[in-house]
């Protein structure tokens, strides 16, 4: 086997493709909390953005995403532009207590509705922006079968990790598809290794026989 050089390695993102039990599905959601890498046209209106990801509905944003956090910082104004290199977006649910109700947001229908200030935007880079996004709790648990099904691109540790320490799922894996070749699930984290990151694709054996 041609092994890739280092520079290559770092421009190429393997696609890997797995398929699993749907009972296993569910523990695949929880990677979603290391995040995933999605790109954007700079300053993009969070709730835009937001209504652009698979299975993100307008209801669904507006009654079950109650806190979001951009860069550590709890965001209240969903027009709030997504800028930087890296900016780190993280969605919850409704959490309780105090916390929840310091940390829930205002309408998401008034934002989309809202664009943002040209002023503001005037002579920024055309280049689109990496945002990395966090899911945790049900929004990972109900939203996350989809995002995986459509593909995400990930950190590999983050999926190299996670299966290190859960062997039995590695173990329940029924087909390893890397760059469109069939691969032993237990050699693919051996061929992934020295790569940054991946395309994931995650469907189970019930998908796979559409």
């Amino acid at each position: 086997m041609i092994r890739a050089s280092s520079m290559e390695k770092a421009i190429q993102t393997p696609e890997l493709s797995l398929t699993i039990n749907p009972r296993d599905m569910s523990f695949y959601t929880t990677l979603l909390q290391s995040g995933i890498e999605i790109k954007c046209p700079p300053y993009e209106p969070v709730a835009r953005f937001l209504d652009g990801l698979p299975g993100f509905t307008v209801d669904y944003i507006a009654d079950i995403v109650q806190t979001i956090f951009l860069d550590g910082t709890a965001v209240d104004d969903l027009t709030t532009p997504l800028s930087g290199k890296n900016p780190v977006l993280a969605l919850s649910a409704a959490m309780p207590g105090l916390a929840g109700a310091i940390f829930r947001r205002n309408s998401f229908h008034a934002a989309l509705r809202t664009t943002p200030d040209k002023k503001n935007t005037q002579n920024i880079e055309t280049k689109k922006v990496t945002v990395t996004l966090k899911l945790f709790n049900s929004i990972a648990f109900d939203r996350g079968p989809e995002l995986l099904q459509n593909s995400i691109i990930i950190k590999t540790g983050h999926l190299l990790n996670y299966l290190a320490k859960r062997p039995s799922l590695l173990s329940q894996i029924k087909q390893c598809v890397l760059s469109g070749k069939t691969v032993n699930k237990e050699d693919f984290p051996f061929l992934l290794a020295d790569f940054p990151r991946i395309k994931l694709t995650i469907t189970t054996t019930h998908d796979s026989l559409r």
